[in-house]
């Protein structure tokens, strides 16, 4: 996770070697135990202390013959009234993961018949007592937090690598931020996102064709609604591993490229990280596969030697998996991108499966990579996807690309890379889980974020509980830090497959919003966002210079207000920037809904007691310090704030 140090500083140690200071934080080291104690300097606070160091056995016992053993690191428990915000995205629907404790097996964060694509182990957190910590270990284990104890376990490693970091002083009020800014200058700072990605993004499982994707293209803009990007979606290619487009359904990719850029759209192609098996004859699927066999770039199964199936998914034969940590396969993969995409203009990629996907649970011992088996290297596999890309895209083009992925890890923004929260359900629930979830995923110091609007599967559009949750979902998607629909859409209006594949449901605003008053709900939210690009666009800046994230829980701006830091429920809303306030409605039919505005007066903004809360719908001011129930009976309402200094 952490970049590699060029600094010379480390730290003053004292005579007998036992203790370490840098800055304001203080390590000491129990020569006898090997345990250790970090302590801050300016008010002696012990922050973290060991309670137990313990090597066994690794994962699988193999490794034990090249010095990799498995390690156990434990620490005291949690304060009773101690709050801890990262550990990165999940579906636990909690912010503040001290409450109630915090575990994760990191092996099924990356196991999709667990976790949907929606859950992220990134191993860093920051507590309220003022300090961060990262696990800095990329290797399968777990971990436990609560106020019993915090454990790490690591199941194969050849050393134990902490990092720990506090505050240049004696903490008054809001640690957090200092606390990301440390963090993010030692996993990387993010790479800024293009004008382009700051708007609207139109998508569906799946357009199928040229003519399609331009005909959908050109619907929003004749009927003038925003549009940025639009996705061509998986299975786009004729074998998996040919990543390059089906010339039948695609013939002139060029054109297509072309056309949407002059009506002010960029097009974004989805990426699979697979090589389709060969047939028992010989006979190879994918138009790479003899190249990536032959030069040893993909993953071998260690029962065999050699590449095997990872993950079956609509290819007879299997496909095996491309391995990320071999420098000289990942120039190659990237060079078959830009002869499949990227010569036609393509700068923007969906890296959909990049958990790596696979179809049976990796425990451990079963994958063997080139910096290391899949125990010791596996939930950093996306680093290295994203960092292959990245390289070649900072090279040639600066920092005009873009990358979406379905998983990530400590420091995968600095790659340019934005999180999504993976196949999610198309029920109210999914949208109060992910309200939580983009927040998390800004604590874990991951700026662009977003959700598929709708959500991923199980909506049908023909039915009434479905066209009220589209529109609850655009108002809470509109003010994502990435505003993207998508999903795969049931009802009458999907067609059968043809020679191009399924198409699904219909998946636009206009053939998902049925009734006028949806219809004009959703492009209420729409219009306000393009009219808030700028403003999404300074707030990453923000970002990548600081790590404060662009989704922020209340706790984050607000930590000197009691109900901002003690209150779970204020955790149903959020704020987008520094500036704009929103309670999304989780609930079908409500008529009320209730969110509180913080006092303005313990704001951690300089000046802030000169500012107020607007209800931007009718431009009603409210004092801060209070909570509200507002009237949603309408489908158009629902409560979104800003806040502006008094006139």
């Amino acid at each position: 996770a952490l970049l590699p140090n060029n600094e010379t500083n480390n730290g003053n140690w004292s005579a007998d070697g036992q203790t370490v200071s840098n800055g304001n934080l203080q390590v000491t080291f129990d020569v006898t135990s090997g345990l250790v104690t970090a302590t801050r300097l300016s008010d002696k606070t012990v922050l973290l202390q060991q309670t137990l160091l313990e090597f066994g056995v690794p994962t699988p016992a193999s490794l034990n013959e090249s010095k990799v053993f498995a390690a156990t690191v434990a620490f005291k428990g949690l304060d009773a009234d101690e709050s801890i915000y990262g550990l990165g995205e999940h579906k636990n629907n909690k912010v503040n993961q001290a409450v109630g404790g915090y575990s994760k097996i990191f092996a099924d964060s990356l196991f999709y018949g667990k976790s949907q694509g929606g859950d992220v182990s990134i191993p860093w957190y920051m507590s309220s007592k003022g300090y961060g910590f990262v696990w800095n270990l990329p290797s399968f284990g777990s971990v436990s937090i609560s106020t019993s104890n915090i454990v790490w376990v690591s199941n194969a490693t050849q050393g134990v690598d902490l990092w720990i970091t506090t505050t240049a002083a004696t903490p008054t009020t809001n640690v957090y931020p200092e606390l990301l800014n440390n963090y993010v200058d030692v996993v990387g700072h993010a790479t800024p996102m293009p004008f382009w990605t700051t708007g609207f993004i139109q998508c569906k499982d799946r357009y199928r064709n040229q003519t399609q994707l331009l005909d959908v293209a050109r619907g929003y803009v004749t009927r003038g609604l925003p549009i940025s990007m639009i996705v061509i979606d998986w299975f786009h290619w004729v074998n998996m591993g040919d990543w390059q487009l089906n010339p039948e359904c695609w013939p002139d990719p060029k054109a297509m490229v072309d056309e949407l850029r002059s009506l002010g759209i960029e097009l974004m192609i989805t990426f699979w990280p697979f090589q389709g098996m060969p047939y028992a004859n010989g006979t190879s699927t994918s138009i790479h596969w003899q190249e990536f066999n032959e030069k040893g770039y993909l993953a071998k199964s260690t029962s065999t030697g050699k590449p095997e199936s990872i993950w079956g998914y609509r290819t007879p034969t299997g496909n095996a998996l491309v391995d990320s940590s071999n420098a000289e396969g990942m120039k190659a993969v990237v060079q078959h991108w830009f002869e499949g995409y990227g010569k036609y203009g393509v700068k923007a990629i969906w890296m959909d499966e990049s958990e790596p996907d696979h179809s049976r649970y990796i425990s451990g011992g079963q994958w063997e990579l080139n910096q290391g088996m899949d125990s010791q290297i596996l939930p950093a596999w996306v680093y290295y996807w994203t960092k292959g890309f990245s390289d070649y895209f900072k090279e040639t083009r600066g920092n005009d690309f873009f990358i979406l992925s379905r998983n990530a890890w400590a420091g995968t923004w600095g790659h340019g890379a934005a999180l999504w929260s993976g196949d999610i359900g198309s029920h109210w629930q999914d949208l109060y889980t992910a309200i939580r979830a983009g927040q998390q995923a800004g604590l874990s110091g991951i700026p662009l974020w977003t959700t598929d609007i709708g959500g991923y599967g199980g909506g049908n559009p023909d039915t009434a509980d479905f066209q009220q949750l589209i529109v609850r979902w655009f108002q809470f998607g509109a003010f994502c830090p990435l505003f993207r629909l998508h999903g795969h859409r049931g009802g009458k209006s999907a067609p059968p497959e043809n020679q191009c594949g399924p198409t699904n449901g219909d998946n636009e605003v206009w053939n998902l919003a049925k009734d006028p008053e949806h219809y004009d709900a959703i492009v209420a939210v729409m219009n306000l966002r393009e009219d808030l690009r700028d403003y999404v666009q300074r707030i990453n800046n923000e970002s990548v210079h600081t790590g404060m994230p662009m989704m922020r829980a209340m706790a984050l701006e607000f930590p000197g207000d009691k109900q901002c830091v003690t209150n779970t429920s204020v955790e149903a809303q959020f704020m987008l920037g520094p500036s704009w306030l929103i309670s999304p409605v989780t609930v079908a039919n409500a008529t009320s809904w209730p969110i509180y505005l913080p006092s303005l007066t313990d704001s951690k903004q300089e000046n802030s007691e000169t500012y107020e809360w607007v209800y931007w719908w009718n431009q009603t001011v409210f004092p801060g310090g209070q909570w509200l129930e507002i009237d949603v009976t309408a489908i158009k309402d629902f409560p979104l704030f800003f806040k502006r200094p008094i006139q």
